[in-house]
This record gives structure tokens, sequence and C-alpha cells, in this order.
């Protein structure tokens, strides 16, 4: 049987930790697919080990203890938000960031906020999708092709830290995601380029690794995870976690 967190004890009256595990292993293998429009489960997988590796200490040692938990929780938000929708996202992402806290305050058990924690990375992984903009034709045609291409790809890729005033978080989910939905636009029209070289579609096997194709999908991916480790960072602060031994980070711990 896994040790439970201290930090959320089993509460009397809640379900046996063989339960839960039970439930959550059956939730898991009904859970879909990830739908067409998402990343591939490579992409993902990789995304979430770069996002925990990127994690204070005190919260990837506890979310490693409940891995599946957290990659269900990644996976139904990508399988049931679509990236399209950018009310959604936001609202999801803003609504998930304060449930946070709330979890930790009513002592919930941690397999619970594991996949909490999955879905706030899931939200920020949608944010940065550069071809889910709705109304473009162009990029609706290829959008398929280009996350199948990432998933090919990605093995070559080097995902980098954006930092933590790269660009800073104040607090404002809605602000911060927002700005990287708005700044999509030029990463969609780097990846278009690679697509319509003449004006007529091509596929993306005929890309060479350093296409302005390649060269936006290092960087999605970068600004991926780079969001989603803020997030979980501040998140993980508020509910009172031990955020001193974080990778890259150099302000005040407290």
């Amino acid at each position: 049987m896994k040790r439970r967190s201290r930090l959320f004890p089993r509460l009397p009256g809640s379900p046996a930790p063989q339960l839960v595990l039970l439930v959550a292993g059956l939730s898991l293998l009904a859970t879909p697919l990830l739908a067409a429009g998402t990343y591939g489960p490579a992409t993902v997988n990789r995304m979430t080990d770069v996002t925990l590796r990127l994690a204070p200490v005190s919260l990837r040692s506890a979310l490693l203890e409940y891995r599946q938990h957290l990659d269900r929780g990644v996976k139904e938000t990508l399988a049931s938000v679509d990236s399209a929708e950018r009310e959604a996202i936001l609202s999801e992402a803003e609504r998930e960031y304060a449930l946070l806290p709330s979890l930790a305050r009513s002592l919930e058990p941690f397999e619970r906020v594991a996949w909490h924690f999955g879905r706030l990375a899931a939200l920020a992984y949608l944010a940065n999708d550069p071809l889910a903009a709705k109304g473009d034709a162009r990029a609706a045609s290829v959008h398929q092709d280009f996350l199948d291409y990432l998933e090919r790809k990605q093995p070559l890729m080097k995902v980098s830290f954006d930092g933590y005033e790269a660009p800073p978080f104040s607090g404002d989910v809605r602000a911060y995601l927002g700005r990287r939905l708005s700044g999509a636009g030029r990463y969609r029209e780097a990846i278009l380029f690679c697509y319509f070289p003449e004006g007529r579609r091509v596929s993306s096997d005929t890309f060479d690794d350093q296409s302005n194709a390649f060269g936006a999908a290092q960087s999605v991916l970068s600004h991926a995870v780079s969001d989603a480790a803020k997030l979980w960072f501040y998140a993980w602060k508020s509910m009172d976690g031990d955020v001193s031994a974080t990778p890259f980070f150099r302000g005040e711990a407290r």
C-alpha cells in the first residue's frame, strides 16, 4: 500500500486507500483516448516529465508518488477541453488554480490533489497550442498533422524553461494565459509558412530539422511546460507547500 501524504491524511469516513486506488484504476481504464486536436501521448508524457523536473522538490516527490492520478488529470482534461475554446481554457485554469488551496485547507486525499494539478498543467498545455485558433481554415486543415509531427520529432527537440520572470506571473491566471493565447499568432504563421510554401499544402514529412515549424514546435513545448511549472509553483506556495528547493527559482521562498 502506498504511503499517504502527511499533509493530506485520510479523513474519517473517507474511502479506504485500496478502494480509492481501485476506483482510480478503473477510471483510468475508462478514460478516453486524447481527443483529436490535442497533443499526442508521447508529447504529453514528455511535457509532464519536464514540468515535474521543474517543480519544487517537495511537490515533485508527492506527485511522483501519485503519478497515475496526475497523468489521469492531464489526459482527461486534454480529452474534454477544446483547445480552440479560449474562454473555456481561461475559466477552467482560473478555477483550478483557485481550487487547490481549498483542497489543502480541507485536507483532501492527495490522490484528488494530484488529479487537479494534472488538470492545471493540461490547461497550460492547451493555452500554448498554436493552431487551435477558430476561423483559420488553413490552421484547421493542418492542425492534426502538426501535432503528429510534434509527436514524431519531440525526442529531437530541446525544451527550455522560460524562467520565473519571463513573463512574470502576478497571480492572475486569466491574464497570464490570456497573453499566451494572444501571442500564438506568430508561431501559427511560422508553421503555416512551412505547410504552404508556395500556396499549396505540403506534408510535414517535407520539413527538415532547421525549419520554422521545428523551431516553433520547440518554443511551443518550452512555453507549455514553463507555464505549467510556474502555475504549479505558485499554487503549491499558496498551499503552504515548501518551495525552498525549486530549480531555477532565485526569489524569496516565503
